[in-house]
């Protein structure tokens, strides 16, 4: 019981304990923040990767577009309704209301 007493009596114990508080509870950078900033950081990490692939898909579509005829009359059909001079476009609404 002394011995126990006699370490919480000792001041190098006392202000190491506090300073090892301090560091991971109430200091600007505490352990919860570094983990949570580490968590978020990951998850930049994951959406870079993602949208690094969504810009090749992209470049290819690009790519496709500029040297195929057929691929940029499909594109413009589908994306800007775009048609022949003859024809007659109608556009359905697919999503559905509740």
């Amino acid at each position: 019981m002394k011995t126990i007493i006699g370490i919480l009596r000792n001041k190098y114990f006392l202000v190491t304990t506090g300073f090892i508080l301090w560091i991971f509870f109430f200091a600007e950078y505490d352990v919860v923040s570094q983990y949570k900033q580490r968590l978020e950081l990951d998850e930049m990490k994951q959406k870079i990767i993602y949208l690094e692939k969504e810009i090749e898909v992209i470049q290819a579509e690009k790519l496709a577009i500029k040297t195929d005829s057929n691929t940029l009359e499909k594109y413009a059909r589908e994306k800007y309704f775009m048609k022949h001079p003859n024809e007659e476009v109608f556009v359905f609404d697919t999503i559905l209301k509740k």
